[in-house]
């Protein structure tokens, strides 16, 4: 499974990249609450709403236990003091993905900081 993070769905969504579309259509691709929090917070209309819980529904789901909330806090606080400072829900995001032992694929750059910190997290590498 590859977790998929926001900047790809926002990406697809705003391009339609084929290329995309084939990777979702031929990987076994999965999505977070967190993921559709952030894409449903940037909706502007009802039509744009119903489009990406279309698109959200051919994802599977992976679910953020209870569990995870303390390691999002030590994963946080291991970034601050090796000095890298990343938006609250990449740190869920991340953090699911080394719980659940998943790629993520993402296009945000500061991963790859956060994967020096956390060498757990596995980064998927797009196809050319």
């Amino acid at each position: 499974m590859i977790l998929v993070d926001t900047s790809v769905l926002i990406d697809y969504l705003r391009t339609g990249d084929p290329k995309i579309d084939g990777l979702f259509r031929t990987l076994p691709v999965a999505v977070c609450g967190i993921t559709s929090a952030e894409l449903l917070h940037g909706v502007r209309s009802s039509a744009e709403r119903t489009r990406i819980l279309t698109i959200l529904a051919a994802f599977t789901q992976v679910a953020i236990p209870d569990s995870i909330w303390n390691d999002v806090g030590d994963n946080l606080n291991a970034l601050r003091a090796g000095g890298v400072t990343i938006p609250f829900a990449d740190a869920v995001i991340a953090t699911v993905a080394i719980t659940n032992d998943v790629e993520l694929w993402t296009r945000d750059n500061h991963f790859a900081h956060v994967q020096r910190i956390l060498p757990a997290l596995k980064l998927f590498v797009e196809p050319p």
